[in-house]
């Protein structure tokens, strides 16, 4: 039986799937094949790469704001920008997203290097958007069936160009140009692949949903965190008949909002992470034991 371990978006608050897997690997349960969308792309990379849980702690604990946010010269003149170019200049040239993109790219080829999707030891899948055509693209070396819904592009690729594709929040970062595609953040399409892990074979899927959980004081929303917060608005409900669908087990820690800056709550969402599935472990054992009980009857 193929174990599949599907972790969704959520920005920042992606730092809970690394509690989620300190647990299950406490508890001896292993994925066969992992996927992420958006923030969970990094966390399952990561994992699909050989990194410890242990490692892949010190890393999240090491980022700070400047790792991921380009200079503020660069982000103030993309504020500019629009305003300027919609009073004297063509549309055509108006900025991709308040964030380039560019540190955040370097910080993913410290840990990835050149690696390629293929390069990985664990299965494992990305999933992004085509923003141009609507396009679900997933970076995976594992041979799956086209969706039954809208279509499915499946590709190999650098795991950074994967993962920078996959974090592309709309009108935040600026979308990730692949081979003629838009690439922008797999929550659009998908904000907890469990389809995608059924898609590629998985018999067992659990999912981490991060899901949405606090409305933010209106002091503190600004256009990043309006846009992401609206994302995962729109995501939920995606996310439910997603996850009704196709994941077995469902852990839901319940982490609050953030933006990029609040490095501080990495520590507090990493144990939100894993006191969510202590509390999913007993329920993930007993439907793995059923589900493989259920095999051996049909076998026989």
């Amino acid at each position: 039986m193929r174990v599949g371990l599907a972790l969704g978006s959520g920005g920042l608050r992606g730092a809970a799937h690394i509690g989620v897997l300190m647990e299950l690997e406490r508890a001896g349960i292993r994925p066969d094949m992992v996927a992420g969308s958006s923030a969970g792309s990094i966390v399952a990379t990561m994992y699909a790469l050989g990194l410890t849980v242990r490692e892949m702690e010190k890393i999240a604990l090491g980022v700070t704001a400047k790792d991921m946010i380009d200079p503020i010269y660069s982000s103030l003149a993309l504020l500019a920008m629009p305003l300027f170019l919609l009073l004297f200049g063509p549309r055509r040239r108006l900025p991709k997203g308040l964030i380039k993109g560019v540190k955040f790219e370097g910080l993913l080829e410290k840990v990835f290097g050149n690696a390629l999707m293929t390069d990985l030891l664990m299965d494992c899948a990305v999933v992004s958007v085509d923003a141009a055509n609507g396009d679900k693209v997933v970076f995976t070396s594992v041979p799956v069936s086209a969706s039954r819904f809208k279509r499915t592009v499946y590709c190999n690729a650098r795991v950074v160009d994967a993962v920078r594709a996959s974090c592309s929040i709309p009108g935040v970062f600026a979308w990730k140009q692949w081979q003629g595609r838009q690439l922008v953040d797999g929550a659009v399409r998908e904000p907890v692949p469990a389809r995608v892990l059924a898609d590629a074979g998985c018999d067992f899927i659990i999912a981490v949903d991060l899901g949405y959980t606090k409305e933010e004081p209106p002091e503190s929303m600004d256009l990043p965190t309006v846009v992401t917060q609206s994302l995962d608005i729109l995501g939920e409900e995606v996310s439910d008949y997603v996850l009704h669908e196709y994941a077995h087990v469902v852990i839901a820690p319940r982490v609050e909002g953030a933006v990029l800056t609040d490095v501080h709550s990495i520590p507090e969402y990493i144990e939100e992470g894993r006191r969510a599935a202590r509390a999913a472990i007993p329920e993930i054992q007993r439907s793995l034991k059923l589900k493989r009980l259920r095999a051996r009857v049909r076998r026989t």
